[in-house]
């Protein structure tokens, strides 16, 4: 919960220490109800849809009677343009369609009816889709800004891209396997395949002692693979067949899902003989419930390449995670509201060294800017010793005045100036390092950002939430949840935003009440809004992530705006009846200075969740 933005995602764990009253964790899922999303952050699926990949100036013969389309025999069928082709041509003969591209990357599409012998009727659209070929070494590391996999390396788009599921990563950026198609709604048909990642051309031919090597890891911080729900690596053959090289179930039913998941694995295969094609392409797929973001499976790094292109240790260095905040406890706040002291005097990152052997990272940097403007830049030049790293993960502390600078005092005083010119602002603060002589395509995980706002809203979290807390009790004995906030100067409070993301079931007949109170949670709220309707952003909007904004209002249902002096203010949430369905709130995992400020009263007094170790430390959105 935040005094007004963001995200989407999921986990869980139950506390068996827990009183069942008290608020926990559940798993989430995304836009079970919606479908035909069109948008960049989209993920969609389209079983009608029969996409095939072919090279540039390629050639595919498509049979419908190798396709099983109907489940009674194939007695007729008819080809007819979907749209005039555009990259390619086409020749039916006896019922099989020929489709060769003429040079250029796009897509065509072919439509086509097939009927069986009691005239049952079904309609297909058959897509051939040019990519490119890519020559070796192959190096993916998805470090980078996108949801969806870069069309550089990839043909599809169904996995999830981020920098927040995964736990302890090798680097920044993950590509993560769930059971929702790419709008975020999970995929039809219950139990089974669920996203694809597939790879464009790779031009085997005339190589020898060809390898695939990747790091994969379930579970992460959301909720974990079963051992049916397994990950498999395919090889396409020249016939276009698609050949299971490798695969993992899941954990175990008796690992607990409070644990901590299993670190990366490392996985190296050789690639057989007969896949040393100039069309060579491979998949990664995953089996889940479909019923989510759950059952998780995270891989990152993946290579194609000879033995040292592919082997477990080799030379790159990455941050593992986005920067830190500049403010302090804040990730973003009102602008009219910050103040000097709001600036942290630190910069907190990790890094890790991927290879056997020490390795020294160049001229680490921190620069914040507004716009073009440059409001501070540190450049640690000494003491040197520190940036010769060790292999593994190295935790780095950046004192930003190490040495008698005064960086801290040009950021307050930059930030002053740009609010006062330009209220509101984004501001992004970048962290970088250089080496010359790291893997091909390793350099992006050298660099991360982050971005605060000094718009109209307080936030603890980092934009992205890994779990979803509710309240645990039953009938009307309802626990009440609150956040803290601090105000520098007197203002007004005009609505709330919260991040409802969907779990098992439609909550939208359920009712909650807002509360917020002045100074402590001692005493009478000074607002109350009761019975309120819990509504789902992405009923409105195409989101893969966030708020849903209520305004404050009076007994005739008016806008209103309350007081706010100076000092501490809470916002407080419950729900009204716990009979059925609970309402979620999205909970961020990886800000757990955020819990400093979560309270919750399941009717014995207010309990704070940064001290009393009955959930995870996180920030309540």
């Amino acid at each position: 919960m935040k005094c007004l933005p963001i995200v989407v995602v999921l986990l869980l764990p139950l506390f068996s220490n827990v009183a069942y009253t008290q608020p926990g964790e559940v798993g989430i899922i995304q836009n079970p109800f919606l479908k035909d999303r069109t948008t960049k952050n989209s993920r969609s699926f389209d079983p009608n849809v029969r996409q095939f990949y072919i090279p540039l100036n390629g050639t595919f013969q498509f049979c419908a009677t190798d396709y099983n389309l109907l489940e009674l025999p194939v007695d007729s069928l008819q080809y007819s343009l979907c749209n005039e082709l555009i990259f390619g041509e086409s020749i039916i003969n006896e019922g099989c369609l020929t489709y060769t591209n003429t040079g250029n990357l796009g897509t065509d599409e072919i439509c086509l009816e097939v009927f069986d012998s009691l005239l049952n009727r079904a309609s297909y659209t058959i897509s051939f889709r040019a990519l490119p070929t890519k020559p070796l070494p192959f190096v993916e590391d998805f470090a980078y800004n996108d949801h969806t996999p870069s069309s550089e390396f990839w043909a599809d788009r169904r996995v999830f891209i981020n920098h927040t599921l995964s736990q302890d990563p090798l680097s920044i950026g993950v590509a993560t396997f769930d059971g929702l198609d790419d709008s975020g709604t999970p995929y039809p048909g219950g139990f089974g395949f669920s996203d694809e990642l597939t790879s464009n051309f790779l031009d085997l031919s005339g190589t020898q002692e060809v390898y695939l090597s990747f790091f994969f890891q379930p579970k992460g911080y959301g909720i974990k693979p079963r051992t049916q729900d397994s990950l498999v690596l395919e090889f396409r053959t020249s016939d276009d067949r698609w050949i299971r090289v490798w695969s993992r179930d899941g954990l175990p039913d008796n690992f607990p899902i409070s644990n901590p998941a299993p670190p990366f694995t490392f996985q190296r295969l050789l690639v057989a003989d007969s896949f040393l094609i100039q069309d060579f392409q491979f998949r990664f797929r995953n089996k889940s419930k479909n019923e989510g973001l759950q059952e998780l499976w995270h891989l990152d790094y993946i290579r194609v390449g000879n033995e040292e292109q592919t082997r477990e240790t080799f030379r790159d260095i990455a941050f593992t995670d986005i920067p830190a905040s500049i403010l302090s406890p804040y990730t973003n706040m009102p602008s009219s509201q910050f103040r000097r002291e709001e600036v942290r005097s630190n910069a907190l990152s990790s890094i890790r060294n991927l290879d056997g052997v020490n390795l020294t990272m160049n001229d680490p940097t921190i620069e914040v800017k507004s716009d073009a403007n440059s409001l501070m830049r540190r450049t640690f030049i000494e003491p040197a010793q520190l940036w010769l790293l060790s292999p593994g993960l190295t935790e780095f502390d950046f004192e930003l005045n190490f040495g008698g600078s005064t960086n801290v005092q040009l950021l307050q005083d930059g930030l002053e100036d740009v609010l006062a010119d330009q209220s509101p602002a984004i501001v992004t603060s970048t962290m970088f390092y250089t080496r010359q002589d790291e893997i091909i395509d390793a350099n992006r995980n050298n660099t991360v950002t982050r971005q605060t706002a000094f718009q109209n809203y307080f936030s603890y979290d980092d934009g992205s939430a890994e779990s979803a807390i509710i309240d645990r009790g039953t009938g009307f004995q309802s626990t009440t949840l609150a956040m803290e906030f601090h105000a520098n100067q007197d203002d007004k409070l005009q609505g709330i935003q919260l991040h409802i993301p969907h779990i098992e079931g439609d909550i939208s007949t359920q009712r909650f009440n807002l509360m917020v109170w002045l100074d402590s949670l001692g005493g009478e709220p000074v607002y109350f809004a009761e019975s309120v309707r819990p509504y789902y952003v992405d009923q409105f909007y195409d989101s893969l992530q966030g708020y849903t904004s209520y305004d404050l209002r009076d007994s005739l249902d008016e806008k209103i705006s309350i007081d706010i002096p100076a000092g501490k203010f809470f916002i407080g949430w419950e729900q009204v009846s716990l009979n059925g369905l609970k309402i979620p709130i999205g909970y961020d995992i990886n800000s757990p200075e955020g819990s400093q400020f979560f309270y919750f009263n399941a009717g014995n007094g207010w309990i704070n969740v940064g001290t009393s170790g009955i959930i995870r430390t996180g920030a309540l959105m």
